[in-house]
């Protein structure tokens, strides 16, 4: 079997309810000692769905061989990668592509690093794992779509050909095949241009050329034929045998959408709502959102209800958001699931606690962990009146046995407090741990305070230390008490006195003990150090104008 480029056909990006289906890593900052070797780190990570596979590409600052378990109940592939860090944590790119419904990344241990990239699937599937300088590329088979009942490229009305079932059919060539294609091709058929330009592309049985590939559907889209008009925008927008050129693709995407393409129609309302290569426009995004979203593309109608949620391009109308949202959603697009449960959570929505977990549960029981530790969360609510422990612990566990960190912080949680199960204070650290490594802000504290006063293991000062300072960070403002009259008690470091003093003025309007501990403290100050400390204040209100609210 041939194994898949690295360079898969460009798929339509979901722009979604409130993120992006790919995420590039922040620069990551400095950390530790100048005079140690920096980690490696995953510096980017992005998702490329193609006709009949998912690409998952990893970049590092420096190769990083993955180490692979595959994963069941529920199916997933995940890839540790041993001394190596995140620039940008807590990432979750949905998919929803044949087998494979989303990729996440976290840090799975702080000391010593361990980076890990986790891939949730509906089922098993082949993989392949191609490693390029500093790259990962991991291929993942998905079911083909089938091929169309017709051949012809259709303006009346009646769905055309895509590039992407083109391209699928290339996967099923032989080298007999190839004779009487290249025939049809030289004939001019405009299908036989397209697929072969396609298995050029793709590398299908031929060399990889990509030159060829643009010179083939280049004749073929100049005969109106919609897949390669489609493809033309595709190879146009990513600089496939050319360089990138915004205005044609611009171009070809117009008529192959007006031909019907809804791929074409999406991908061109996704350049005008970003602004790639033109002036943003949301008016024409939204204009092609609809007309794909009419033919019945639930990703477009995903992304027309968050325009229409936001007042983006079109009026806002919450009630045009939910009608598109659920149209997605009936589709049994995970996302839309997600969004359309959270949103009959929220009072001013109308308080739908049972449409909620209806579908909560659609999509937990399609193995989405973000789902299912939202279920944990509504069966742990008192206030929304479907208290159940007992079925709180079950999703979260479903979610935090897959990496999520919700739910690893919500299972914890129970652990600690014992509802659901019985109290046990090694289990709570054991999945606090994961949750706070991976940025949640209230396992952070947790954590902290179970380091610091030796609950479910030995006492750890350093590790509590560090914990509180992530989560006062975020402005959580009992970690920033506790890490102020920590420091505070550290008089061996000449520096921790000020930052002492910085923690509890910041902790004071929120915990009623810490301005007389900042008082008290103030006096041990000299009036460099005061002044140090007051400024620290200020820089650290700077940076955090918005702190959320204690817990």
């Amino acid at each position: 079997m041939l194994a898949f480029k690295s360079k898969p056909f460009l798929a339509s990006v979901l722009f979604v309810w409130t993120s992006s289906v790919s995420a590039l890593a922040r620069p990551q900052e400095a950390a530790g000692s100048e005079s140690r070797p920096p980690n490696p780190v995953i510096t980017a990570l992005s998702v490329t769905p193609g006709a009949d596979h998912v690409a998952v590409e990893i970049s590092f600052s420096k190769r990083v061989e993955a180490k692979v378990s595959a994963l069941e109940s529920p199916d997933r592939l995940v890839f540790d990668f041993p001394g190596c860090e995140l620039a940008h944590p807590n990432q979750r790119l949905t998919v929803n592509r044949g087998a494979v419904l989303a990729v996440r990344a976290g840090t799975f241990s702080l000391t010593p690093p361990v980076a890990r990239v986790v891939i949730d699937l509906k089922s098993v599937t082949d993989h392949e794992e191609i490693y390029t300088a500093n790259k990962l590329v991991i291929n993942l088979k998905t079911k083909a779509p089938p091929a169309p009942t017709s051949s012809t490229a259709s303006r009346s009305g009646s769905i055309p050909l895509t590039a992407y079932a083109l391209l699928a059919r290339t996967k099923a060539l032989t080298v007999s095949d190839l004779a009487p294609l290249e025939a049809r091709a030289r004939a001019g058929d405009p299908e036989a241009e397209t697929t072969l330009g396609l298995a050029y592309h793709e590398g299908t049985l031929l060399k990889f050329d990509d030159a060829e590939a643009l010179r083939l559907l280049q004749q073929a889209a100049n005969q109106g034929f919609v897949a390669a008009e489609e493809a033309m925008g595709m190879f146009c927008q990513s600089g496939f045998g050319m360089s990138p050129d915004k205005a044609q693709a611009v171009s070809w995407y117009t008529k192959a959408a007006r031909g019907g393409s809804r791929d074409a129609a999406t991908n061109l309302a996704l350049m005008y709502l970003t602004g790639d290569g033109m002036e943003k426009d949301p008016g024409k995004a939204a204009n092609w959102f609809h007309a794909a979203a009419d033919a019945g593309d639930a990703t477009a109608q995903l992304n027309l209800a968050a325009l229409y949620h936001r007042g983006e391009g079109v009026q806002q109308d919450d009630g045009q958001a939910v009608l598109w949202l659920t149209k997605a959603a009936d589709q049994g697009l995970l996302p839309a699931m997600i969004e359309l449960a959270k949103w009959n959570l929220q009072p001013e929505h109308g308080n739908n606690i049972d449409a909620a977990i209806g579908w909560c549960r659609k999509a937990a029981d399609k193995g989405d962990a973000t789902a299912q530790a939202v279920l944990g969360d509504i069966f742990s609510d008192e206030k929304l009146g479907r208290q159940n422990y007992s079925q709180a612990v079950l999703w979260y566990r479903k979610a935090a046995e897959q990496g999520q960190r919700e739910g690893e912080f919500g299972l914890g949680s129970r652990y600690l407090l014992g509802q659901g199960v019985l109290q046990d204070m090694g289990e709570a650290r054991h999945w606090l741990t994961p949750a706070a490594n991976q940025g949640h802000p209230y396992a952070q504290l947790l954590l902290a305070k179970m380091f610091e006063e030796g609950q479910g293991g030995p006492a750890d000062v350093a590790s509590a230390r560090k914990y509180y300072e992530e989560a006062a960070n975020f402005g959580i403002s009992e970690a920033q008490y506790r890490l102020g009259l920590m420091l505070a008690h550290d008089r061996g470091d000449a520096a921790s006195l000020p930052a002492a003093y910085k923690w509890l003025i910041l902790a004071q309007n929120s915990v009623k003990e810490s301005a007389p501990a900042a008082r008290a403290l103030r006096n041990s100050l000299t009036p460099d150090q005061l002044a140090q400390a007051e400024h620290d204040v200020d820089d650290w209100r700077t940076a955090h104008p918005a702190q959320p609210s204690s817990q």
